[in-house]
């Protein structure tokens, strides 16, 4: 099997779901970050949908909003992503 080159960014935008969701392979996780760890731009969006996802499971579910709309919410960030 050949190893596949280094991602590039149009590459690392299709897989930064799956990756900030930890649902990248190993293998393509450690190729994923290698490309964080060498574009600035890349790593600045990663930490941004991170943080996203962090804030959004942080809320407090008492105060903030309708339950159904907490169930939406929950089940869109545990879908995969959709096509483009």
């Amino acid at each position: 099997m050949t190893e596949q080159p280094d991602w590039d960014c149009r590459r690392a935008g299709e897989e930064l779901d799956a990756f900030v969701r930890g649902d990248l392979p190993l293998a393509e996780a450690g190729r994923m970050q290698s490309h964080l760890d060498r574009c600035g731009h890349c790593a600045e969006v990663a930490r941004y949908e991170q943080a996203f996802r962090d804030r959004l499971r942080a809320i407090d579910t008492d105060t903030c909003c309708p339950e159904a709309l907490l169930q939406r919410i929950r089940d869109l960030l545990a879908s995969p992503p959709r096509e483009s």
